[in-house]
C-alpha cells in the first residue's frame, strides 16, 4: 500500500488546483448539523479542514507518518481541534463510532487485492453508526487508460516535479515522482490498482448511489466512480 514519504512535503503545492468542493458537495445530502465524519487516507486534511469550518465533528487517518505531521502541524498553527492517526485503513481501531466515513482521491485504488477491500468494508463497518454511510471514489477504466504513458513536468516557485505514470500490467499504474528541491534531488514510486465496480460490494451494506463524475448517471467515458453505501 502506497505510503508518501518525501512527497507528503510537496503535496499540498501540487495538489492545490484540486477542487474540494465537488466531495463537499457530493456528500451533503448525506451530512446532519451533528454529524461526526472519519475521512480515511486524509492527506494533508484539506478536505477535513473544510468540513470543520463548517461545523462538523471531524477525525482523519493516514498511513504516511509524514503526512499526518504535516496535517497535525496545520491544525496546530490554525487552532482546529482535528484528531489525526496513522493507520491502515484496512486495518484501524478507534474506539469510536461516526455518522459518515469517506475515502476519496483514489485511495480505494491503492489497495491492491480485492480481499484489502472487504477488509476495509469490514472494518469501516464497525465504526459506523447505525444507518451511517461509507462513500468513497475510485477511478476509471477510462482514467485508468488515460493514465497510462502520462508525464507531468512543472516548475512550482521552489521545487520542480517529474510525474511520470505508465501501465505495468492489465490492472496496474506506476508513478514515478521525481522532485528537484534545488540541489536535493527526491524520487519515489506509488502504484494503484484497477478494480471493476462489480467487486466493490460487502454484505454488511447496501449501495444507495452511484455516481460519475459527480453527475447523477455513470457513463463510459466518466473518469472518477463515486459510491455511497449504508450499512444494514
Amino acid at each position: 500500500m502506497n505510503e508518501y514519504k518525501k512527497f507528503a512535503y510537496y503535496y499540498d503545492e501540487v495538489m492545490a488546483d484540486l477542487d474540494y468542493n465537488l466531495w463537499l458537495n457530493f456528500i451533503k445530502p448525506y451530512v446532519k448539523p451533528n454529524s461526526k465524519i472519519l475521512d480515511l487516507a486524509c492527506g494533508t486534511g484539506t478536505f477535513l479542514t473544510m468540513l470543520y469550518l463548517k461545523g462538523y465533528s471531524v477525525a482523519g487517518i493516514d498511513l504516511s507518518n509524514e503526512i499526518i505531521d504535516i496535517a497535525k502541524e496545520k491544525a496546530k498553527i490554525n487552532h482546529f481541534q482535528i484528531p489525526f492517526y496513522v493507520a491502515d485503513m484496512t486495518n484501524f481501531s478507534l474506539n469510536d463510532t461516526f455518522d459518515i466515513i469517506t475515502c476519496f482521491f483514489d485511495s480505494i485504488n491503492f489497495l491492491k487485492e480485492e480481499k484489502q477491500i472487504q477488509k476495509l468494508f469490514t472494518t469501516v463497518y464497525h465504526h459506523l453508526s447505525k444507518n451511517g454511510f461509507f462513500i468513497m471514489d475510485v477511478f476509471s477504466k477510462t482514467l485508468f487508460d488515460e493514465y497510462d504513458h502520462s508525464n507531468l513536468k512543472e516548475d512550482y516557485q521552489t521545487f520542480q516535479i517529474n510525474w511520470t505514470t505508465k501501465k505495468e500490467n492489465q490492472n496496474t499504474l506506476c508513478h514515478d515522482i521525481t522532485i528537484i528541491d534545488g540541489d536535493t534531488t527526491y524520487n519515489e514510486k506509488y502504484y494503484e490498482y484497477f478494480h471493476e465496480i462489480k467487486s466493490l460490494k460487502h454484505k454488511n451494506f447496501k449501495l444507495i448511489k452511484m455516481s460519475g463524475d459527480f453527475n447523477e448517471t455513470v457513463k463510459d467515458d466518466d473518469e472518477r466512480i463515486l459510491f455511497v453505501f449504508q450499512a444494514l
